[in-house]
């Protein structure tokens, strides 16, 4: 790495120390700055398993506090998984509560509920709250979280830049620059609004404009800051692509899944249909990650101007994703199913009274964010939302979730799908329509190429696996609960 390269990182180790009682301010509530990003697995940054990726201002976070190394979203019962994550995130609620009468896309696209959103519950303490980027979860559920809002955008963002193959539908093929957008008015209604540039810089642009112009200092701020990047078609700056050279292919590439797994020709594996080659699933990568670093320099830059204004020793930072993706493991490009690579995702928590340079390995979900980030900012989470809390797994305190499941169908009314349950370090996999399982040691094995359900050394683990997730499909609300 070149010293010009290697300077951001030195910048940030040695300006942004770890949190210290010089740093606090007179005001006692703690900023808050969330990171969200969309379909960025763990390994697309260094300090959650990358070991291709580049992104020191991400770990540069993490050397500030504190890894959660195996946080899992619970699941989606529609190909947009990310709406049905991001409703979980918003009201601390598992995947069959969350929109318990509408479960289809429309139901978390459309959020409308009396739960109380986590950035409303801030709102209503005191925070001001904005946020800018990908939000997937409707306006009304929009305007009653956030005082501002600006450079808002739905799901998927306009087609502008044709992706080399794919499948020729510029409703799959979309594009990362000069988005349309949507802010917050100030008589509390949606205006559009059009954009220029690159979706990252134009959402990393609003924040920070965001803390020049309307932030109240005399009131903690939360940011929300969302990502559609880097979800595909896979697009960036050639000067940025040009930091991955060598990608290769991950240690689970295989040309096409081996069996049916229920949702094969779901629109993330169509974008470019199987047989995949080494070749294309390398250049993807590469572009995947490249997407991830200008996310990166965002970030760096961000928290650069936090620490400048003062700001940044009293701010509670999460960095995570809505969920993980393929993008060529087990012959599969997209998020609809459990591999880790798909339901495992990144989680940094730093800031005020969260340890500094640590990693924790008990198993939490992803919706569990709601109550461990108001512990740490002193408010009350609802009850419903307290089982989920990794605040104490965080601080060393417990080891935890003993259990974690998950679930994916691509619509209800289809009894298809595949559920997942993870304890200690097995994890089983259970095909709904065809009953086939599969079964892992992620320790000995991370990348789950190594099938142990046939095994006889095994069968007790598979078994209890096999029976806890039926228990839990019948308590959770599972439509296809064997009652």
């Amino acid at each position: 790495m070149t010293a010009l390269r290697l300077f951001p990182v030195l910048l940030l180790h040695i300006c942004f120390l770890p949190w210290s009682e010089a740093g606090e301010r007179t005001r006692q509530k703690p900023n808050v700055l969330i990171l969200m990003t969309d379909d960025m697995s763990r390994h697309c940054v260094t300090a959650t398993g990358g070991r291709q990726s580049l992104t020191p201002h991400i770990d540069a976070i993490a050397a500030r506090g504190t890894v959660m190394e195996n946080v899992v979203h619970q699941g989606g019962f529609s190909g947009a998984i990310c709406t049905c994550s991001r409703a979980m995130i918003l009201t601390g609620r598992p995947l069959w509560s969350v929109t318990p009468d509408n479960l289809t896309y429309a139901g978390p696209a459309q959020l409308n509920t009396d739960d109380e959103l986590f950035p409303e519950l801030f709102r209503r303490s005191g925070w001001q709250t904005f946020a800018t980027g990908k939000w997937h979860n409707g306006n009304a559920a929009l305007l009653k979280s956030f005082d501002h809002a600006e450079a808002i955008t739905g799901g998927m963002l306009p087609f502008n830049s044709r992706d080399r193959g794919g499948a020729r539908d510029n409703a799959i093929e979309i594009g990362m620059r000069n988005p349309d957008c949507i802010r917050i008015t100030a008589d509390r209604k949606t205006e559009k609004h059009s954009t220029q540039g690159w979706s990252t810089d134009v959402f990393y642009d609003a924040a920070e404009s965001f803390l020049d112009s309307s932030w109240d200092r005399d009131r903690p701020f939360l940011m929300y800051v969302s990502t559609n990047a880097p979800h595909d078609p896979r697009h960036v700056p050639d000067d940025i692509l040009q930091r991955f050279s060598n990608v290769h292919e991950p240690p689970s590439f295989l040309p096409r899944h081996p069996f049916d797994n229920g949702d094969m020709k779901v629109r993330d594996e169509m974008v470019y249909k199987p047989p995949h080659t080494p070749e294309v699933v390398r250049r993807e990568r590469a572009i995947y990650l490249a997407m991830c670093a200008q996310i990166d320099d965002r970030v760096g830059r961000l928290t650069a101007k936090l620490h400048q204004m003062g700001e940044l020793d009293n701010t509670i930072v999460v960095f995570t994703s809505d969920h993980g993706l393929a993008a060529g493991e087990h012959g599969l490009l997209g998020k609809q199913n459990l591999y880790d690579g798909s339901w495992r995702v990144p989680m940094i928590f730093a800031g005020p009274g969260i340890p500094v340079g640590q990693r924790r390995t008990g198993l939490a979900y992803l919706h569990g964010v709601l109550t461990t980030l108001t512990h740490f900012a002193g408010l009350e989470a609802p009850d419903y939302s307290q089982p989920f809390d990794f605040s104490g797994t965080i601080l060393g305190q417990d080891e935890g979730q003993g259990t974690v499941f998950g679930a994916y169908m691509p619509n209800v009314k289809v009894p298809k799908g595949v559920r997942a349950v993870r304890r200690d370090n097995m994890k089983l996999l259970m095909y709904t329509h065809s009953g086939r399982r599969q079964l892992f040691d992620v320790a000995a094995d991370p990348w789950e190429t190594n099938d142990l359900i046939g095994d006889p050394a095994f069968a007790e683990a598979a078994s209890e696996l096999s029976d806890s997730l039926a228990e839990w499909m019948s308590t959770a609300g599972d439509p296809l609960a064997k009652n």
